[in-house]
């Protein structure tokens, strides 16, 4: 029989197989690349019928993607986008999309000093401030009734809350909506197929069934 490392290792899940899940994600398609991908606690503000601002009384684990469409090199993107989603809700999926021409106000609105090729690392490097120092960092992502949205980074210090850099998204439309609620459906299904082929494989090694 193998030594317990070696038959581990021999049973680990082909990289390829999620790589064929991940190709039909309907956010990567016209050569997208993800850049970002983790799930941050966040502040959720929702906006009534009545034009006031409700907060949960929690922070919510909201996945952030950060997805860069690529013109040739990393360093060269065509496109940049951020994309808010949750595993509570399936509906609740938000982008926000910057281009090259369209960066040109969101700087000036901001004052930002970051050319449009940095812009990606310079918000990856935001949220993972958020991550790392939850105390020090706050992000609040608000939600109004006509499906806009903004996602805000402030810096908390002793004294006073500092505006960092905020993000406008819009609700994706609903046919995009379709699309990625049936892949991550696909994707679940396929993410457990293997897992249990995985387990079945390791448990035939263990019992010497395995040939």
């Amino acid at each position: 029989m193998k030594s317990g490392s070696s038959w581990l290792n021999a049973v680990q899940i082909n990289p390829l197989d999620f790589a064929e899940i991940d190709y039909l994600d309907p956010a990567l398609k016209e050569g997208h690349k993800v850049l970002y991908d983790r799930i941050l606690n966040i502040n959720i503000r929702f906006q009534d019928r009545f034009s006031e601002v409700q907060e949960l009384s929690q922070p919510e684990p909201i996945r952030l993607r950060d997805i860069i469409q690529l013109r040739g090199t990393d360093s060269n993107p065509q496109s940049i986008k951020i994309e808010i989603s949750s595993d509570k809700d399936l509906f609740f999926l938000f982008n926000h999309e910057a281009t090259v021409n369209g960066f040109t106000q969101i700087k000036a609105l901001q004052n930002l000093q970051m050319p449009f090729k940095d812009y990606a690392q310079i918000a990856i490097a935001t949220l993972n401030k958020v991550e790392q120092n939850y105390n020090g960092y706050g992000a609040i992502f608000q939600v109004m009734l006509d499906g806009s949205a903004r996602l805000e980074i402030n810096q908390t210090t002793e004294f006073r809350s500092v505006h960092m850099i905020y993000f406008d998204f819009h609700q994706v439309e609903e046919s995009f909506l379709r699309q990625t609620i049936v892949f991550k459906y696909n994707q679940q299904r396929k993410e457990i197929k293997y897992l249990s082929q995985s387990l079945n494989e390791c448990r035939m090694r263990v019992t010497g069934t395995f040939k």
